[in-house]
């Protein structure tokens, strides 16, 4: 079967490779858990471990580039705005890190106003609950872990806390690597608050009970934990294909921040903004406030360790 799509790696040097695309890709350091035949491996430091994702809309006839990183990417020589689903088009050139990719195809020419029959995806603005999980020294662990171990092991973890978040009724809106982002609309669940936090809590444990049973161990010999971050804000929810949800927004972004600060330099492993908290606070066992600085965020945040349930 003729793939829709390539993606040309470093076009028109010796190191060029012509990489297909069957309905999506992800392109990074690692992207670990991924199949390889949907990813794009690149040996840049200043590249993310899952630095961005290309989606095809056959239907839509278009395609899509989001970005996931660190040091952000750049279409056309303009920045990327992260976790933004920007349209792409044949042609157009993607710069990662030192490395140039450029997407080729026969098809995906489509503008927004393309194909007036298609059913549009949405795009709406909701009060969310967020919750991101991030595995606690992943690249250390991944440094010294051979990489199909490393995916392996990351596909059983995530299997153990996707039952747990279905039975919390969130929506997945990705993982990849070694993070977990679930989301929660509050108009549409009305113990959105609850759930969530309360997923959180039911997520960790599991992490705790599962962990042991994994290949993966941290610098020293423990099995691997996972640090966890809740937040209750806006959020801009798009509709894409082969994706429950993506979402974008201040508190998506604060969501991720807080996972990388949870269970590590003494901090607790489940930390909750004040927002959150508020919204459910005589539902669960607290800890005492923390200010906490947030990466690329200006100021500090009040945070609560979440402790159980009441």
């Amino acid at each position: 079967m003729v793939a829709p799509a390539l993606l040309v790696v470093a076009p028109g040097s010796p190191a060029e490779r012509v990489v297909p695309i069957p309905d999506r890709i992800f392109v990074g350091r690692q992207c670990a858990g991924i199949e390889p035949e949907r990813r794009v491996l690149i040996e840049d430091y200043s590249v993310s471990r899952t630095h961005l994702e290309i989606r095809l809309d056959v239907e839509r006839n278009q395609a899509y580039v989001i970005d996931t990183s660190t040091n952000g990417s750049y279409l056309n020589g303009s920045r990327l705005g992260r976790a933004l689903a920007e349209i792409i088009r044949p042609g157009d050139r993607i710069t990662v890190g030192e490395t140039e990719l450029e997407f080729r195809s026969d098809r995906f020419a489509g503008d927004a106003q393309d194909d007036m029959g298609a059913t549009r995806s949405a795009i709406t603005q909701s009060t969310m609950m967020f919750v991101v999980g991030d595995i606690t020294n992943y690249s250390t662990i991944s440094q010294v872990t051979d990489g199909g171990v490393v995916a392996t092991a990351l596909q059983s973890l995530y299997a153990e806390l996707t039952t747990v978040l279905t039975g919390h009724r969130g929506t997945l809106s990705s993982y990849a690597g070694d993070a977990l982002y679930a989301v929660w609309e509050l108009k549409h669940i009305p113990d959105a608050n609850a759930l969530a936090v309360d997923f959180a809590l039911a997520v960790h444990q599991r992490v705790l009970e599962v962990a042991p049973q994994l290949p993966l161990r941290g610098p020293d010999g423990a099995p691997v934990q996972m640090g966890w971050g809740v937040v209750r804000g806006p959020g801009t929810v798009i509709g894409l294909p082969h994706s429950a949800v993506s979402v974008l927004g201040d508190a998506t972004n604060l969501a991720f921040r807080l996972s990388g600060i949870s269970g590590r330099q003494g901090h607790a492993p489940v930390l909750v903004t004040e927002v959150a908290r508020e919204a459910v606070v005589d539902r669960f066992v607290w800890g005492e406030p923390v200010r906490v600085p947030t990466k690329g965020r200006t100021g500090e945040e009040t945070v609560y360790p979440l402790l159980g349930r009441a």
